[in-house]
Formats: C-alpha cells, structure tokens, sequence
C-alpha cells in the first residue's frame, strides 16, 4: 500500500469518526441509515478529492463507494409499494432534510428525493394514480431544500483553493480532469495513466511520419498516472508514449513499440500519433436547445454517405466530409423533412480498414476523445474545428446531434491485435481478460470487450461523454451493444451528464451470455432504448402477419413489457444494420407507407434511418459495413423518383409535430387511448384523445377491405388516406361505418 493511499484511508477514517456523531441515530430506521450513508461517502468523496485531486486513486475509490451507496439507496426506494411505505419515506426525507448543515448532507437529501419522485411517477403510471398526490409535496421539499445555505464542505488551504489562486488560464487547462495534452500559456502538459509501467516517456515529433523525436521522461503519482510538463506551447506538435513494465499476468509493455494517447483530441489515423490542439471554437449556436425526449424525431445517418454521392450538391472538396454534410442538398432534405435530430453513425477515430478489411460505418474506435479525421479536409487536426462547424450548422438549423458511441469494445481486437494505446498501456485494466490473461472474453463479436467497471476505464468513458457535450455541444448518444457496459457506469453516465443530454442503448450484445444487464432494467430512468420489438411487430403488420396484443403494446410506447414510459422506446422500421424495408417489401409504396403510418403515429421516440423516406435500397445487402459506395451513399435522384412516398413521410413527421396525441411522455391509460379490434385479426385501430382525438385505422390483409365503426355519430375529416396526408381537411370527411382498403393506413380527425 503506497504512502499515498495510507493517507487517504486515514484521511476517510476520520471523516467517517468525525461525522458519526452528526448522522446518529438513524439504526430504527432503514432508509434514514442509507440517506446516513450516502452523505458520508459523498463527504468523504469532498474531502479525498480536496487533498488527493480529481484523478487519484483515493478519489476513484471514494467515488465508487459513492456511486454504491447511490444504487443501495435506489434499490431501497424502489420497493417502496404502498400509501404507508410512501407516507413514512416522505417523513424520513423531511426530517433529514430539515436537519442538513453541510454540502454533503444536501446532496445526499436531493439524491434521495429525486429517487424517491422516480419512484412516484413509476407508481402512479403503473400501479394507482393516486401516488400523483404525493408528487407535489416532494418538489415543494426539494425546492426548500435548493434554498437552503449550507457550510462549504472543502477545508481552506486545500488544492480546490490552490487551483483558485493559479489565475484563470491555468484553470482552463486541468480543471476539467481530463488526462491527455493540455497547453496552458508557454506550457504544456502531458497525462497518461498506466498504473503496472516502471518508466514512460513522452515522445515529440515534427511531423506524424517521423520515425524518431525527442524523449521526455515522465514522472508517476501513486494513481498510477504519469504526468511531464514541458516549458512550451506544443500547438501543433505530434506525440506518443513509450512505456516500460511486466509482460506477464496480462501486461503487454513494450518500450520499442510507441502508444498514441487514449485521451488524444485529435489523433493521425486510428494507429498514428496524437496531436496537440487548441479547442476553442466561435459558437454561434446558443439560442438552441435540446429537444424533450417526446419530441424527438432521429434521424440514423452516416456522415460520409450523407454527402458523398455525385448527386449530392456537395463542392468536391467537401463530399464525404463534416463540412459537406451542413451543405448541397442534404441539410436541406433534413430541414424540409421535419426531423428534430440527427443521430451519427460513430465519428470517434476508428480503423478504416480492419483486419485487412474496410470498415466503413466505424465501430472500431481507437479513440473516444478524437473526431475520425477521414471525414475532415486534412489529417493535421482539422476535425476538431469541423466537427464543430456541423455541429453548429445542424444546430442553427434547428436539429440535434446524437452521437453513436463505441464503447463495449476497441479496434485493438483480440490476443492477435497489435498494441496502439490502451493494450500497452494498461491491458488487465482496459479489457476483460479470461483466466489465462492472455485470451479476451468476446461477447461483442468483435475480439474484446472494454472492462467498464474498473474505474480508471469507467472514467475514461464519463470523461468522453462530457467532454464532447461540454466541447463539442453534442446532445446526446446511442450506445452501440450496451449491454456490455455494467450497470454501476450506467447509472454514473445517467447522473454525471446534464440533464437534458439524450441517452439511448442498443440493448444487446452479440453473446447474450456476456449481458450486463437487460432491457427491463433501467425503467423509469433517463436511459432509452432500441426497440426491436417496435420493429419486429410493425414489420409483422406490413407482411399481413402479427399478433395483435403484440402489436398494440408496441404502438402504445412497450410500457409494462419492458419500458416505464413511452420515451423509453426508440420505434424504428429500418436502421443501419440489416435490410432497408425497401428491399425487404420490393420498394411497394403500399407496404411502406403503412410502415410508416405505424411507426410514426406510435407512442415512443421515431427513428428513421437515412433513405427510407425515399425508398433508398441497398440492393438487397443486409449487412453493408464494408461497403464505401453507392449501396450505402445516398442517391438524391432516388427521391426525385418517390416524390410522393416523401411527401407521405414529410406529412406524418408535421402531424406528429402539430399534436401531441402522437407523443406522450408517460404512459398511456384508457382516458388517452382506445383499442378498435375488428373480427379479421389483420387489423386494428386505435384512438388517441386529446384536445383533438385521432383514429388510426390499420388494415394489413392483402385482399379484404376492413370496416371500422366510426364513434361518436360525427363527421370525422380524414387527415390520411393512405396515399396522401393532408390536415387541411381536403381529403374529406367520413362518418358510420368507414372502410379502408387492403394494405392501407387511414388516420382521422373529429375537429
């Protein structure tokens, strides 16, 4: 045990003695003895992280012991069921609340009221309404609590204070706790955490092509964090690691091999060096705002293919590229379809070209801090301006940008792949290991799987995701075969991101066997996930071949199957991965439109994927990774060819806009949502009430044209046809018994 990390305990020991007598008491009472013990983790946190640093190893451990008393308190608060369990938490987070003297005690407090109003809200949707009742008192509680003036928790003279003394510049340079390098005035400092190696030097170099640089050792802190500074702006300047240590037990330390920076903001290919930028950026986009989550319409889109194709409108310059994909006709299509987000395919630095085969849609990161730099004008750093300047174009256009993230697994593959960062640097600690410490657990199907729980790692991914919120104004990401990640880094990007940042999991791994967690975890929390289900059913429908109770839980959000609330489940036809529905129904304009009649009528969060509103195929390739031409490119011609299956789509996106019928952020009840079963089992319908109430009147027998009886004895105007959507009311008007024709979609309105 270093000296360091003695200290550190003493340091949690006394914290613990000292307060005991603050948070007495609380032995009677099970849920005031876990609010008890997260303000004590959460004040120890404060002070390791005062005399320790953000980065250390006590503050990593401190921090863990946080997060654990986090979930402990949630799992508690989570089987509360009844009026008198609910009636004696309120009491408990009153009483503790009344009596909070310090930062820690508040955090805590809040943590567990907003805990406890999940709670609330899971139980009046699901269970008895009236648990509404107690909602009110909890905000008032919280709100009363927000005002309340409360002790500083850090002591005088600690670093948070130090830091404060060193001037602004020199607080914009590591204040962010991010590892890598960072130049502040004539100074740059380099970071890299490698806790086994017994030396490691930073390697400049001129150019990224040079084979020799110049050496500076680096020193290592009892983290395991090596640190060097060097008397200089480095702007500009390349650099990598090299790194001496055990090549046993895992380790796979090599001083002649050069790592390239794990935390590197721009790198050289996904196996060159990394580069130091400067990061700031004029924004001009600060009147916008991310979407509500029931407001959300994505958009699956690769950024190469979006602009790359001759048709495009694109200067050549720029085809393929970030800037082409805010220009030509593209960002255009987005502005005129109606969609309120895009979601990108993975643009962190990937291999291009792996294992001797091309990768194009990029889910082999090499690094979670960098923009690929082949969607850029040049390799020299440019990708970080760029990706800023389409960020700031999507933006100004009113569209949010998702980000698809990689993070169950890297490019560096199994016991096969060659070392470029996080093998030589810190392979037990990076990666799952099996037994043997030499093979790799493979549940991605991609030759490993990124150890999430170690918190070094765990930190590494929080780390990404606020930095390209808080640089890049990303405002959300997909998470691409998530459930490799555990369920403690779940919870720690679900509480450390804003709140209004976007989350949403691909729920499933490629060995099932290797899950972390399933898709009924995560109800009732920010966490949304990809519903296959949504996909599956509606694909169903269009064939003519779905079970209807089936069907009507995925058209009502999945709530009770797997999801809390309707944002839970993001709907989707088509995306990426697998056939187009256009290749899957032969490009028939009738299939697809009431396709998307379904999907885009549901309760949930739409997603379509890039061409799909136009009838785009991939000439029958269902799995289109590998292909850097026209089957994934867009072909604009093609939506001049299916003008009216975009306008149907265009016109479905407007309507699920004008009215919220269509997007609900809780669940739906039989005040809100009707059933219309007819006898043939290949229909349905369904009401949706509000201010103005919907009839959506589903037919998908091939032959049969299906009468639905309409309600009420009143005219209803026809909003679609099937063919056309119109809300102006020149499609007519129905009323009785109204028939629609095989294949076919209708949607109606009563004003």
């Amino acid at each position: 045990m270093t000296w360091r990390l003695q200290r550190m305990l003493l340091v949690v020991g006394m914290v613990l003695l000292l307060t005991g007598s603050v948070w007495a008491g609380s032995e009677a009472n099970p849920l005031l003895d876990r609010i008890d013990r997260m303000a004590r983790d959460v004040h120890a946190t404060q002070k390791v992280m005062a005399t320790e640093g953000s980065s250390s190893e006590g503050t990593v451990a401190a921090l863990t012991r946080e997060a654990a008393s986090s979930d402990e308190l949630q799992r508690y608060l989570s089987g509360i069921g009844s009026a008198e369990e609910a009636d004696a938490a309120l009491d408990t987070l009153r009483q503790f609340s009344y009596r909070v003297t310090n930062g820690a005690q508040k955090k805590a407090a809040q943590i567990g009221l907003a805990q406890f109003e999940r709670r609330l809200k899971f139980l009046a949707q699901s269970e008895d309404p009236s648990f509404a009742s107690y909602l009110d008192k909890v905000a008032a509680l919280a709100a009363e609590l927000e005002g309340k003036q409360v002790g500083v928790t850090a002591a005088p003279g600690s670093r948070v204070r130090q830091m404060a003394d060193q001037g602004p510049a020199r607080r914009a340079a590591r204040t962010d706790g991010l590892l890598g390098a960072h130049v502040a005035g004539t100074s740059t400092s380099f970071s890299v955490y490698s806790p086994a190696a017994t030396e490691v030097n930073v390697v400049l170099f001129k150019n990224p092509e040079d084979t020799t640089g110049k050496g500076y050792p680096m020193k290592k802190n009892a983290d395991g964090i090596w640190n060097c500074s060097v008397a200089a702006d480095l702007t500009g300047t390349w650099y990598a690691f090299s790194a001496n240590g055990p090549v046993n037990n895992g380790y796979l330390f090599d001083p002649r091999r050069l790592m390239n920076d794990p935390y590197a903001f721009a790198n050289a290919d996904h196996n060159g060096k990394s580069l130091v930028v400067k990061r700031d950026f004029a924004w001009t986009d600060q009147g916008f705002k991310t979407p509500k989550m029931e407001d959300l319409i994505v958009y699956e889109v690769h950024v190469k293919d979006f602009s790359a194709h001759s048709s495009s409108g694109v200067p050549a310059a720029n085809k393929g590229k970030y800037l082409g994909f805010i220009q030509g006709k593209g960002i255009e299509h987005l502005k005129d379809l109606g969609v309120t987000a895009v979601e990108l395919l993975p643009c962190h630095e990937f291999d291009n070209n792996f294992a001797g085969h091309p990768n194009h849609w990029g889910y082999m990161t090499s690094h979670f801090f960098a923009p690929e730099c082949s969607y850029a004008s040049g390799k020299n750093g440019e990708a970080v301006k760029e990706f800023k300047q389409m960020v700031n174009g999507l933006h100004k256009a009113g569209i949010a940008v998702i980000m698809d993230v990689v993070f169950n697994h890297t490019t560096e593959g199994n016991e096969k792949g060659v070392p470029i960062n996080f093998k030589g640097l810190d392979n037990p600690g990076y990666y799952r290991l099996m037994d043997d410490k030499k093979y790799y657990w493979n549940g991605t199907g991609c030759g490993n799987e990124f150890r999430s729980e170690n918190p070094m790692t765990r930190k590494l991914i929080v780390d990404s995701l606020k930095y390209w919120v808080k640089d890049y104004h990303v405002d959300g990401f997909r998470f691409d075969l998530c459930t490799i990640l555990d369920k403690q880094t779940m919870t720690a990007i679900m509480n450390e991101l804003p709140a209004e940042t976007v989350l949403i999991a691909e729920p499933w791994a490629a060995d099932w066997s290797r899950n972390q967690w399933g898709k009924t975890d995560f109800r009732n929390t920010k966490w949304a996930k990809w519903n296959d289900d949504f996909r599956e059913k509606v694909r169903g429908l269009m064939r003519g071949q779905f079970d209807r109770n089936e069907l009507m839980t995925v058209l009502a959000g999945s709530c009770f199957w797997w999801t809390a609330k309707p944002t839970e489940s993001v709907n989707y036809i088509e995306c990426h991965d697998g056939a187009t529905v256009s290749d899957l129904f032969g490009g028939n304009h009738q299939s697809l439109k009431l396709g998307a009649v379904a999907l885009l009528t549901a309760q949930g969060v739409p997603m379509l994927h890039a061409g799909q509103e136009f009838n785009k195929n991939k000439k029958g390739n269902d799995n289109s990774y590998d292909q850097d031409n026209e089957i994934n490119w867009i072909n604009w011609s093609v939506k001049d060819a299916n003008k009216d299956l975009y306008a149907f789509y265009k016109g479905l996106i407007a309507l699920r806009k004008k009215y919220p019928n269509f997007r609900h952020a809780t669940a739906l009840n039989n005040q809100s949502l009707d059933w219309i079963q007819p006898a043939n089992q290949r229909a349905l319908g369904y009401r949706l009430k509000g201010q103005t109430d919907f009839l959506v009147l589903l037919n998908s027998d091939s032959n049969e044209w299906i009468t639905f009886g309409l309600p009420d004895g009143i005219p209803w105007k026809v909003v679609c046809n099937g063919d056309k959507v119109d809300d102006s009311g020149a499609l007519g008007s129905a009323t009785g018994d109204y028939r629609v024709p095989p294949r076919t979609a209708v949607i109606l309105k009563n004003r």
